[in-house]
């Protein structure tokens, strides 16, 4: 059973322990679960490890509201920043709530039961990479998905393409994977870059290095910053250390607001600023205005620190210097660049940005309808459009990442506390027209390089607020702190489905996706060589639950409600078998399925596969036919008369009792005729659309005495001239299609294996459920062996 807690949230590093210690501080009562990818707590804190990683922003605003930093280095090494994080699991018990070696792939909303179905995969030691194999899946189901992953890709940063890298005999590394063993002491250094990476790494570098270069295309705007508080240090002494702390949050809060509305406003006095900063404390003869003096005005990008200008004191002692030109080639002894300049280099070191991936690459959809993020807008940079109860954390790019963090988790318990006080269980941003149209920028409008690569992947911003946030800490705070929470949002209660929808997708792995103007429902789980499992006449994806679970550990498992069927749309005109059939080479393209698969059908389901085998033999691997119809002519009595018109329509009014006799007629054992398959039989007749499938289906294939034989007889000839291995698999107490069904097929397809589950019905997938599935993988395996060329001593004989 998955796990169910009130707020999940994702993410182990500064923002998600911060967002975990304020949901238990608000709200005490709620349960809450941590899910990290990564082996270790710390997020970035832990992954860069290269010479000299400190943060970018003083600790007094990116350290939490709630715990005072108490070191005296305001601008910490990333040492420092992760111990200060385990500090605070610790103190506020936030360890047994962590689930390391989790990563979300995807998450589905559910608004019957107001809840998401969360799937993780378990990671290895290494930085998980999207796509990759995975070793287990972890289901969780949550009332509240809180995501605080970031949005750049931790297994891979931004390299460009240096022609002639191959060639280099040194080492090329990036920042983000720093080798631990890495001895650069009296080596020469080239640092390929001039972001915030790589103004930290030169001085660092440059402190046992024999010189380090720092090889730049263009300039970035750097800052000299004192690396300790005074000002902290004397309210330290006087007061005490939450008031001290809280006093120095603020007053670094106003100058970081006074800086950035500085640079906007007046951008040519920020550049005079700075430009005399640089020429007062680098050399005499450096060329500051063409090595410091970007083209773009400051905080168009962000600007960059220097602690104590650490940067200009090796520039100074001539360990370092800044080189601005371009790379034409890497040389097998360093860098010959545009200029005719060629720079010696036995380290070549790539700080050449990040590759964004927003919302760690998981999948979002809301009763069944998938999310494409680049079309959604951001609700008070905290929240999606019409995707309820998520909240993610952005941080700010012109001042401390968790100043904003800390407004997004308080404002994520406030707007839980009252829906717990109004009874709601659902909250929705919704967008009026008004803020769809004009001006959209994207949530993070930044002109930065790795922005600019990946802006057409992130949410946008509306034209107005709530839709459209500032960069300003002040106002935010009005904002998410003070401000109203039912301002463009709509509160429910659960069972109130999206508009349209009425779709259950509580089951993992369950989706809608629109096939040629159809809406399909559909469920994957598992990862490995594909299956695709067909339902049967009147039934829905839900008659092979017991198959995903136990064919998942090893296959991807596909299964999908067939059109018009349970809650999947009707297509255009009568229903057919020859339509369903036609429906499964389009739902298969839409996974990239175009290999042959094995295909299972029960029941009417194996009619379909048998149909899909004959139209796309070049599809199918093999057949797995359950009780399927199409091998003689008896059928249960109820379906006889669903032929006969109108009388079948008077059968199929929806009612309990109806519900009740269908379900029982499924099953030997009556144990499986529980109150939940006669609730779900009867949702389904409930459907005018599956009312009308199933008598169009019954109408075309039988008659009052039985099933047809023109198409049987057809259909049959067709499938024994085909080359696929076929596996025939009956109950020997099926009252819908009888037992002698099974020496009919084997009649019919002289080629096909057989095999009979004792004491089972019209569905052994189900009452049978362990034998069915060992069954069905002995029979795949021993294909997949043959189809490979393997074969036994006793087989080649």
């Amino acid at each position: 059973m998955p796990t169910h807690v009130d707020v999940l949230i994702v993410g182990a590093g500064l923002s998600g322990i911060g967002a975990a210690a304020h949901v238990k501080r608000d709200l005490p009562g709620k349960t809450v679960v941590i899910l990290e990818s990564r082996a270790a707590i710390g997020g970035t804190w832990d992954l860069f490890r290269y010479p000299g990683v400190r943060s970018d922003s003083d600790m007094f605003t990116l350290g939490y509201s709630f715990r005072p930093w108490t070191d005296a280095q305001a601008i910490a090494p990333g040492a420092s920043i992760r111990e200060y994080i385990q500090a605070t699991i610790e103190d506020e018990q936030l360890g047994e709530h962590i689930r390391l070696r989790h990563r979300v792939i995807s998450a589905s909303w559910c608004s019957e039961s107001a809840r998401w179905t969360v799937i993780a995969v378990r990671t290895g030691t290494a930085e998980f990479r999207p796509g990759q194999t995975v070793l287990e899946e972890v289901v969780f189901t949550c009332s509240f998905l809180f995501v605080c992953s970031g949005y750049y890709r931790y297994d891979e940063g931004f390299t460009p393409v240096f022609p002639g890298a191959e060639s280099f005999e040194g080492e090329l590394i990036h920042p983000q994977h720093w080798p631990a063993d890495l001895d650069y002491a009296r080596k020469r250094v080239v640092v390929v870059g001039s972001g915030a990476t790589a103004v930290t790494l030169v001085p660092s570098l440059a402190e046992t290095a024999a010189h380090v270069t720092m090889l730049q295309r263009s300039p970035t705007y750097i800052a000299p910053v004192a690396s300790a508080d005074r000002t902290a240090d004397i309210l330290r002494t006087y007061l005490p250390t939450q008031a001290a702390y809280g006093l120095t949050r603020a007053k670094n809060i106003g100058y970081s607001l006074f800086t950035y509305q500085l640079s906007r406003r007046r951008p040519e006095k920020m550049k005079s600023l700075l430009r005399n900063a640089a020429i007062r404390l680098l050399p005499e003869g450096f060329d500051v205005d063409t090595h410091l003096s970007p083209s773009y005005n400051p905080w168009d990008e962000r600007l960059c620190m220097t602690p104590d200008g650490d940067l200009y004191q090796a520039i100074t002692r001539g360990t370092a210097d800044i080189v601005t030109d371009r790379i034409e080639r890497i040389t097998p002894g360093g860098i010959e660049l545009a200029s005719g300049r060629t720079l010696d280099a036995d380290i070549i070191v790539s700080a050449t940005g990040l590759n964004v991936l927003f919302l760690g690459d998981m999948t979002l959809t809301v009763d069944g309808a998938p999310i494409a993020l680049s079309d959604t807008l951001t609700y008070k940079g905290m929240m999606l459009d019409g995707v309820p109860n998520f909240a993610m954390t952005i941080g700010y790019t012109n001042a401390s990442w968790t100043l904003k963090a800390d407004l997004v988790a308080r404002y994520v318990g406030r707007t839980l506390r009252y829906m717990d006080r109004h009874h709601f269980d659902i909250v929705t941003p919704q967008a009026d027209e008004s803020v769809k149209t004009g001006d959209l920028v994207s949530l993070i409008d930044l002109q930065s390089g790795y922005i600019a690569r990946s802006v057409n992947a992130l949410p946008r911003q509306g034209a107005k607020a709530p839709w459209r946030l500032h960069q300003n800490y002040l106002r935010d705070f009005g904002l998410l702190r003070l401000g109203r929470v039912t301002n463009d949002v709509r509160f429910g209660r659960r069972g109130t489905v999206s508009p349209g929808s009425g779709i259950p997708l509580s089951l993992p792995g369950t989706a809608v996706i629109d096939i040629d103007g159809a809406r399909v429902r559909y469920r994957v789980t598992g990862h490995g060589s594909p299956l695709l499992l067909l339902h049967g006449i009147g039934q829905s994806l839900e008659d092979w639950n017991e198959q995903h679970d136990r064919l998942s550990t090893i296959h991807t498992v596909y299964s999908v409600d067939l059109p018009g069927f349970a809650y999947s749309d009707r297509l255009p005109g009568k229903a057919s078998l020859a339509g369903l059939a036609g429906m499964l080479p389009a739902f298969l393209d839409r996974f990239a399925l175009t290999d042959p698969l094995p295909v299972i059908g029960n029941s009417l389901g194996g009619a379909v596969a048998m149909t899909f085998a004959s139209a796309h033999p070049e599809r199918v691997s093999m057949l797995v036919l359950v009780d399927s119809a199409g091998f003689g002519h008896e059928v249960t009595v109820a379906l006889r008369l669903l032929a006969i018109r109108p009388l079948g329509a008077l059968l199929m009014r929806p009612g309990r009792k109806n519900s009740a006799r269908t379900v029982d007629g499924i099953f030997y054992d009556k144990k499986h005729v529980t109150s939940e398959r006669i609730d779900h039989s009867l949702a389904l007749t409930s459907r005018p659309a599956h009312r009308a499938t199933l008598l169009d289906l019954a109408q075309e294939l039988g008659t009052a005495r039985g099933i047809r034989l023109p198409w049987r007889t057809r259909l049959l000839a067709e499938v024994a001239r085909l080359p696929i291995p076929t596996l025939i698999m009956w109950g020997d107490h099926d009252h819908v299609l009888p037992f002698t069904h099974l020496d009919a097929a084997a009649r019919a397809l002289p080629h096909a294996q057989t095999h009979t589950f004792r004491d089972a019905g019209h569905m052994p997938q189900i009452e049978n459920a362990d034998e069915f599935a060992d069954v069905l993988r002995g029979f795949l395996a021993q294909h997949a062996l043959v189809a490979s060329g393997v074969t036994h001593d006793s087989d080649a004989s």
